[in-house]
């Protein structure tokens, strides 16, 4: 693929190193491929292109001769707003945000897919396993159903907003990752600091299953979706080895050589987090990727305990 790639939320944790790799020959594409952002601001050059998802604008006619778009824009789900903002506690205006960021944003690329002359060959989303709900022990495929909760509703608006897109004969796959493992954003970001100083441990039970997927291993799956013609739909983009949060504590405090033995009951997360907390930290996904393992992607870390210390390297 040597044509233009666009990236949406490129300044994000995943985007600023996705837009970094593709930018480099791999053994997939060998071309230098021209990466262009999009941005909210007045482009500083040419490789951004403006829009503002919020209003559905985008400058149109600078998407034409783009060959792939890839797609993860959309309001943060682990953050609250103002004092709640650490916390990552959700108010009703936040949840507004989270859902209409993906929706309003989806929807304006999926249409403006939907009326370029030369259309792009693959639209590629992020969505998140969330989609399934809390499920507990049920091992979880593609072809499991939508659970129930609003991350499940949040993801099922996030993939359907592609169809005009998929109705255009264009080929959409929805990446539903896990948990990504980075220091410089996401889960490990909010706990280093109460395991830094002796203070993590299991959540709730601590039996709930994770979902999780080493950030260089969900760089790699979207460059995989972008050349493996046979993906399409919802694919999941998190390690064949999902862990129960115990033994996901238990790593991040060995990979920082810290205890992980003071446990943060169900009460206290309800109290503290609310919604968010009861969905992402109480909420059980054993979801594994079958179709990525099917179409011969080999994961470079698929044990939690390689992941962690990569992540905190």
């Amino acid at each position: 693929m040597s044509g233009k790639i666009l990236i949406s939320g490129a300044s994000g944790m995943v985007g600023k190193v996705l837009v970094n790799h593709l930018r480099t020959p791999s053994s997939l594409n060998a071309f230098k491929p021209n990466v262009i952002t999009l941005v909210r601001h007045t482009p500083r050059s040419s490789s951004e292109i403006w829009w503002n998802p919020m209003e559905s604008q985008i400058d149109l006619a600078a998407l034409e001769g783009v060959e792939a778009i890839i797609h993860l824009a959309g309001e943060n789900i682990g953050s609250g707003e103002g004092p709640l903002a650490a916390i990552g506690r959700w108010s009703d205006r936040k949840k507004h945000l989270i859902m209409e960021s993906r929706r309003r944003g989806t929807t304006l690329l999926a249409r403006a897919i939907a009326s370029m002359r030369t259309k792009p060959k693959i639209f590629v989303t992020a969505s998140g396993v969330g989609y399934y709900g809390s499920c507990g022990d049920t091992i979880l495929t593609e072809k499991n159903n939508k659970g129930t909760g609003f991350l499940s509703e949040v993801a099922d608006v996030w993939e359907s907003s592609t169809s005009l897109a998929k109705d255009a004969g264009v080929r959409v796959v929805n990446l539903r990752f896990g948990v990504i493992l980075s220091k410089n954003g996401g889960v490990i970001e909010k706990l280093y600091w109460p395991f830094f100083f002796g203070g993590g441990g299991p959540v709730g039970s601590g039996e709930q299953y994770m979902s999780w997927i080493a950030l260089q291993d969900a760089i790699r799956a979207i460059e995989f979706s972008l050349f493996t013609e046979s993906l399409t739909g919802p694919v999941n983009a998190c390690s064949p080895n999902p862990e129960r949060n115990k033994d996901f504590m238990s790593a991040l405090g060995y990979a920082m050589n810290r205890p992980a033995f003071v446990p943060l009951p169900e009460a206290a997360v309800n109290l503290i987090f609310g919604e968010m907390g009861q969905e992402t930290l109480l909420g059980s996904q054993r979801a594994i990727p079958q179709k990525l393992v099917d179409s011969g992607f080999i994961f470079k870390l698929s044990e939690i305990k390689d992941a962690m210390n990569d992540a905190l390297a």
